[in-house]
């Protein structure tokens, strides 16, 4: 991506949505992230951001965030698929973690996060698996 000209550069857009529940959602904790091209952070990654996921899967025993980049606009606490697209690949980044502030390696190489937010339909009809799922990832947290 860093090697296109500037007039090559993509810009962000709305992300699709689905009316269907994945078999394991992911959560946006956070999203609109910058990234860099560089360790220090001074060189801007243009018109991608950085969104971190959790997912919702109770059975997975290592509670690890995904970072991904992407050029769709999502906004923390959406449910979206897990969906990536290989058209877009971002080399070695590196971003501020929004909670510590500390600068981190993102990847060393990433295709483009593309996923579909579960919409109103998707949630009302898969209400009581997501209270099912939040209650069993409510239990995993006290037992930790």
């Amino acid at each position: 991506m860093s090697d296109q000209p500037a007039s090559a550069v993509p810009t962000q857009r709305d992300p699709q949505s689905s009316d269907e529940m994945p078999v394991v959602p992911y959560r946006v904790l956070y999203a609109d992230i910058p990234f860099y091209s560089d360790p220090e952070c001074t060189q801007e990654v243009e018109a991608a951001k950085i969104a971190i996921l959790e997912a919702l899967d109770p059975d997975d025993e290592f509670e690890e965030l995904d970072v991904v980049p992407s050029l769709n606009r999502y906004e923390p606490g959406q449910l979206v698929r897990w969906t990536l697209d290989n058209k877009n690949l971002w080399e070695e980044s590196w971003y501020k973690n929004p909670e510590s502030g500390q600068i981190e390696r993102a990847w060393t190489i990433h295709v483009e996060f593309i996923g579909q937010v579960l919409s109103r339909q998707a949630l009302d009809q898969n209400q009581e698996t997501l209270k099912a799922i939040e209650a069993k990832l409510a239990a995993r947290e006290k037992i930790n």
